[in-house]
């Protein structure tokens, strides 16, 4: 007779693994809802162009294989919104505040969940920090709304313009970059309001809820910025102003982008790519024309991307700055990497390292088999690559076409790149830590072996 100990009992599931579930879940069902008869204007989408679609709107990156506003009905356009909506906050945020409200207590595992999806410091406080990141966003969101609403009124009427307003703000601020002008916004180049505005909804996204609340807490508190907020909002902004001055430096002088444009104007738009190449995706210039050392540099910004806990993708410009300082730490014979006088754990520096080192691996073997399998140049097949994987949607595309590079793909290379939005969102280390078992500590520790090394 079996003991009740002997019993085996059925293994859980891990937060991360809960977290790619869910994301999972969340993308099979509006593969259904986008391959529905009413989600499109014509036929019905097929199925790998629905699956694509609603990757990217749940990744919230952006690719697109099928023109948004031409091929989608408003009934299709509202799906991915609220796929958009719902990925950029988490569909494990969603399903634990609506429980909160009905009156459920929230379980330790569910906390873990949230912890990893909102890349919160502790279970403790997480269900308040994700109320006050449904807060953040809906006031931000309605704001930005309001702003386009009432700028596309003026030429577009009171309801559509309303309604490109709440799009493109949700859009903005969950740094999805889809858009309901087949030229995205290039159209709107001279509307200083409207770049502006998806601006600054694009950098309050990629900014990451603990540092937005941290922030929107210090008149309250009278407490400083945690080393966390104040790496963030440094790194930032010399990635905004760097990439602003590298995009107009290497664009002024071509007639096809920035040329064309008076001198006031190609600054805002140097502005306007240097914010939403590392996060959103959206563009007021033709990305395809431009010079391939722009395109490299965009490259660079993408693949950093935004903060942890953010709407952003990327390996996160933390991890960035981090590996840096652990980098010149090294180099200067120092133990301990510093940053704002405060000395990083030898655990976060190696996490940096594994992240930015898997990274690069995966975006290099898949641009190898993309490149093997679609015949494309170089540069815009990574380039693709590196927007799939950082979540951020711009492409190069192919010729006057509005879809991206991903659209003239076959239905295996759309795929991969579909697979690669998918683990760029979770990011490498949600992946690493679902598929890994945690060992336990060895017992045994062995002598020193010198190695040499460089």
């Amino acid at each position: 007779m079996l003991s009740q100990g002997s019993l085996s009992r059925p293994r859980q599931l891990t937060p991360p693994q809960l977290l790619i579930l869910s994301f999972f879940g969340l993308i099979v069902v509006g593969t259904a809802l986008l391959s529905l008869p009413w989600a499109s204007t014509g036929l019905r989408l097929p199925w790998h162009a629905a699956l694509f679609t609603a990757t990217s709107a749940v990744c919230v990156t952006g690719l697109i294989v099928v023109d948004t506003p031409v091929d989608l009905s408003p009934i299709g356009q509202v799906i991915v919104l609220l796929l958009i909506q719902a990925g950029g906050l988490g569909y494990m945020t969603f399903s634990t505040l609506i429980g909160v409200a009905l009156g459920r207590r929230v379980t330790l595992q569910e906390r873990q969940t949230l912890v990893e999806g909102l890349n919160a410091f502790g279970p403790g406080e997480v269900v308040r920090f994700a109320w006050g990141v449904l807060r953040v966003t809906l006031v931000i969101e309605c704001l930005g709304a309001l702003i386009l609403g009432a700028w596309w009124a003026s030429t577009h009427g009171l309801a559509r313009g309303a309604w490109f307003g709440v799009f493109h703000a949700v859009s903005a601020f969950n740094n999805a970059g889809f858009s309901l002008f087949s030229d995205n916004l290039v159209g709107a180049s001279d509307e200083p309001i409207v770049l502006l505005t998806v601006s600054m909804l694009v950098i309050l996204g990629g900014l990451g809820f603990f540092t937005i609340l941290e922030v929107a807490s210090l008149r309250r508190r009278s407490l400083k910025l945690s080393v966390h907020s104040q790496l963030v909002i440094a790194a930032t902004a010399v990635l905004l102003v760097g990439g602003t001055i590298a995009l107009y430096l290497l664009e002024r002088d071509n007639p096809q982008t920035l040329g064309a444009l008076p001198a006031g104007q190609a600054w805002l738009a140097a502005w306007f790519q240097s914010v939403v190449t590392r996060t959103a995706g959206f563009n007021s210039i033709a990305i395809g024309a431009c010079q391939p050392s722009a395109l490299f540099v965009m490259t660079i910004l993408m693949f950093i991307g935004a903060a942890p806990g953010s709407t952003g993708g990327g390996v996160k410009v933390s991890t960035v700055s981090v590996l840096l300082a652990a980098l010149w730490a090294t180099a200067r014979g120092e133990t301990d990497a510093v940053v704002f006088k405060r000395r990083v754990p030898q655990e976060q520096i190696a996490r940096a390292f594994l992240i930015c080192l898997v990274a690069f691996l995966a975006v290099n073997a898949l641009a190898a088999i993309l490149l093997a399998r679609e015949g494309r140049e170089l540069l815009p097949t990574l380039f693709e690559v590196v927007s799939a994987f950082g979540t951020v949607g711009m492409s190069t595309g192919e010729g006057a076409s509005p879809l991206s590079l991903s659209g003239h793909f076959s239905v295996p290379g759309q795929l991969l790149i579909a697979l690669m939005m998918f683990a760029g969102r979770l990011g490498p280390l949600t992946l690493l830590m679902a598929v890994a078992r945690r060992s336990e500590a060895s017992r045994i520790r062995y002598p020193e072996g010198k190695v040499l090394i460089g």
